[in-house]
């Protein structure tokens, strides 16, 4: 029975893990707009809860953007595809 009760508390964490699953896309920016908050990304736009994630992105980068459960979308460089200097080499 001791078992059991110490069990209740990790079976809790695993159901609600599946509940804070995120949706992630990656692709490349075809336009971002930080005053906006909007970036496109493989034809899709999305507007970004930071906008200010946005400064210094220009089209052609490779991105992620997340989609949160609780309705923000987030943003950031794929970092497969950096070579950590932050530019594009346009």
């Amino acid at each position: 029975m001791r078992k059991i009760a110490l069990l209740l508390p990790l079976a809790g964490l695993l159901a609600v893990g599946p509940a804070m699953a995120a949706e992630t896309i990656g692709g490349i920016v075809d336009h971002a707009d930080p005053a906006t908050g909007l970036v496109s990304v493989g034809g899709q736009t999305f507007r970004i809860s930071y906008p200010q994630l946005l400064r210094g992105v220009y089209g052609g980068e490779h991105v992620i953007i997340t989609k949160n459960d609780n309705g923000t979308i987030g943003f950031q460089e794929d970092s497969n595809y950096s070579d950590g200097s932050g530019q594009t080499g346009q």
